[in-house]
């Protein structure tokens, strides 16, 4: 699978990694021109094959043929993508994408000599009610707010070293190694989060925090780095049970047994999971006032 970026001005951009767009030098693709933001947008492989375009809350916003995009949205062939008054687009060649959806069947796209086994902490955010926020306000008001959430986060994690893996349409999976040498690191980003997540009243959003091992370094079909594992499925299982009960930050059982320091969360009960024979307990730290 061969995913790439073309413009007659810019070239040819490899979709082998996420690709920051902007006017700043650091960008992985510099576009100039005063309509266009430092950070402006990204271009993000995930495994499954799927690429997503990420406005990052630029000022005159992303257009995906012709529509402002308001949320992090999927790529497919001959997609054109304008910011500014240039325009890439997107071209994939090769097999159509395997559905993300179902785990065992993105596994077998993995190159084996590429895979790693890791211990990591994972966090996933999900905003809550945005689809009633986008449907209620104007698409120029969406793609600023939800593109400056985006950034804040992601912000938040290359302060620390790290990386927004995989962004959904409205919310986003990272991981954090865990080497054995502290995970100072990752609770620096958690912190950041949660401090975030107290003053952000217009896209609020749940956290939840898992510690397991898991999959990653094989090639997706886009050629983005998969991320796979129990763990990844067992923390998308339990967002619906925390939102069930309103938990702003929720953890799974193994997270509380590895957090560095002794804590008391409340229990919000052992769940059956499809796709899991043992029941797994949530525990929340804040609940929803």
């Amino acid at each position: 699978m061969d995913a790439r970026l073309e413009s007659p001005e810019l070239g040819t951009f490899l979709l082998t990694r996420p690709l920051s767009i902007g006017r700043s030098s650091s960008c992985d693709i510099v576009v100039h021109g005063h309509e266009v933001s430092r950070r402006h947008a990204l271009i993000n492989p995930q495994a499954g094959g799927e690429v997503w375009l990420v406005d990052l809350g630029s000022t005159n916003g992303t257009y995906r043929n012709d529509r402002r995009v308001t949320q992090p949205a999927e790529l497919a062939d001959g997609d054109r993508i304008t910011l500014g008054g240039m325009t890439l687009v997107f071209h994939r060649t090769g097999p159509a994408r395997q559905p993300a959806g179902d785990m065992a069947t993105v596994e077998t796209q993995l190159t084996s000599a590429a895979v790693k086994i890791e211990k990591a902490w994972l966090v996933l955010a999900d905003i809550e009610g945005y689809t009633p926020y986008a449907q209620a306000h104007p698409p120029e008001e969406v793609s600023r707010v939800s593109g400056q959430w985006m950034l804040t986060c992601s912000n938040l994690f290359e302060k620390n070293n790290a990386d927004i893996q995989v962004y959904t349409g409205d919310g986003f999976l990272a991981y954090v190694i865990d080497r054995g040498d502290g995970p100072a690191g990752f609770f620096k980003i958690l912190a950041g989060l949660r401090e975030f997540q107290a003053r952000e009243k217009v896209l609020p959003f749940r956290l939840l925090v898992h510690h397991d091992f898991i999959t990653i370094g094989g090639m997706s079909p886009a050629g983005g780095e998969s991320v796979l594992g129990p763990g990844v499925i067992l923390l998308f299982r339990m967002e619906k049970i925390a939102k069930a009960h309103k938990s702003r930050v929720s953890l799974t059982a193994a997270a509380v047994a590895q957090w560095p320091e002794k804590i008391s969360p409340l229990s919000l009960g052992k769940h059956k999971l499809g796709g899991f024979e043992q029941e797994h307990e949530l525990f929340s730290l804040e609940l929803a006032k």
